[in-house]
This record gives structure tokens, sequence and C-alpha cells, in this order.
């Protein structure tokens, strides 16, 4: 009996610690929970260094070419002129006759043609003839109011090369004022001178010359000038 009692007070023992220690337990106050406060972390922003800069090397530049430069060339020296041939001395031209006197390009000097000997047939003259054979001579004229011979165009060509001259023309004026022949006594110079005034003169009409009161064939010298200055 007294061993049952023991194992029943041992028994309530233990229940009463371990019901002790559950009511401490779910009894026992509970702590306060602590409020864990993180502590916040401010960035401060560091500027970082500035980046050295890069220097890329520039492309060099080349150089103009130097222009090569031309040295002067040596002038030539001029030759000596020639010293001029001495003209062979010409002989003295021959005295012209009368009728081929030089003329200026002012004047006119007219030059009788004496008329061709009759023929058989009208070899009888009357004393009215006879009378006219003595008689002076006026020269042809191409100046007379009537007339209006244009004078001769100055060709375009010879005033862009500046040819100018005098040309001097023989012509045989006709009984009927018409110029008959045509030959050059002195030339300008210049070809295209010398036909151009030929071809204006061959156009031309004249007062004929005559003995008396008859008309009778005459060589006239006739000047022509051609002159920038006009």
């Amino acid at each position: 009996m007294k061993k049952g009692k023991e194992s029943y007070w041992g028994l309530l023992l233990v229940l009463l610690i371990h019901g002790g220690a559950i009511a401490a337990v779910v009894w026992a106050p509970s702590p306060k929970s602590k409020t864990v406060v993180m502590p916040s972390i401010q960035g401060v922003l560091i500027p970082a260094p500035p980046a050295e800069a890069v220097q890329i090397p520039s492309a060099r530049k080349t150089p103009p070419p130097q222009k090569e430069i031309e040295r002067p060339k040596p002038k030539p020296k001029p030759k000596p002129k020639p010293k001029p041939k001495p003209k062979p001395k010409l002989p003295p031209p021959p005295k012209a006759p009368p009728s081929e006197t030089a003329i200026s390009p002012e004047e006119v000097v007219e030059e009788e043609v004496e008329p061709p000997p009759p023929s058989p047939k009208t070899a009888r003259v009357s004393e009215k003839d006879n009378k006219a054979l003595g008689a002076p001579i006026t020269p042809p004229r191409h100046d007379a109011n009537p007339l209006n011979n244009p004078a001769p165009a100055y060709p375009s060509i010879s005033r862009k090369l500046k040819e100018e001259g005098v040309v001097i023309l023989e012509l045989l004026i006709l009984p009927n004022g018409k110029v008959g022949e045509v030959r050059i006594k002195k030339s300008s110079g210049f070809d295209r001178l010398d036909k151009t005034a030929i071809k204006a003169v061959k156009r031309w009409r004249y007062l004929p010359a005559k003995r008396g009161d008859q008309a009778i064939p005459y060589w006239y010298l006739q000047p022509l000038e051609f002159s920038l200055n006009q």
C-alpha cells in the first residue's frame, strides 16, 4: 500500500511541475517585440574625375608642292644687222616727151592723139577743116555738172589693211565722151586699188576734147587718190 501511494504522489508531483511550467509559459508576459530600424543608406554622388582628353593626332598637312622657280632664259644676243649693200647706180631715166610729163595728184596733163590719116576716099578736106586744124585744142573734162561721175568705192579690205595711194591712169577719150582704152601710168602700189580705179573710170563719161568746134579722140591722164583720211 505504501508503494502505491508513493508512486501516486510522485506522479502527481511530476504533473504539477509540468503543469506549472506550462502555465508559466502560457501566462508569462510576452516580451515586447523590438522594432528593428534599418539604417538608411544615403548615397552621395561623388563626381568622377574628368576624363583626360585624348588627343587624336591630326593628320599632318602635307606642304604644298613647291613650284620650281623658272630661271630666266638668257636673252639671245641680237645679231648685228648686216650692213646694207650699196645700191647699184641706175642710169638716169630718159627724158619723157612733153606729152608724158609727170603730174602731181592735183594736176592733170593732157596729151593729144593725132587723128589717123584719112583714107583715099576722104582725102579731100574743106576749107573749114583746114581752119580747124590750126584751132586750139580744148582738153576733155570729167567734172562737168551733167556728167555726175561717181568716185570709186574704197574697197573694205583695203581699208582694213590700211592700203592707200594715188593711181594715175591713161585714158583714151573718144569723140562721143566714152572711155575707149585704159592704161596704168603709175600704180598706187596696191593691185586692188588699181583695179577699183579702172573699173570705176570705164563707166565715166567725159566732155570730149575739141579742136575748134570738132570733137577729137584724146589721151588723158586721170589721177585717182585713195586716202583713209578722206
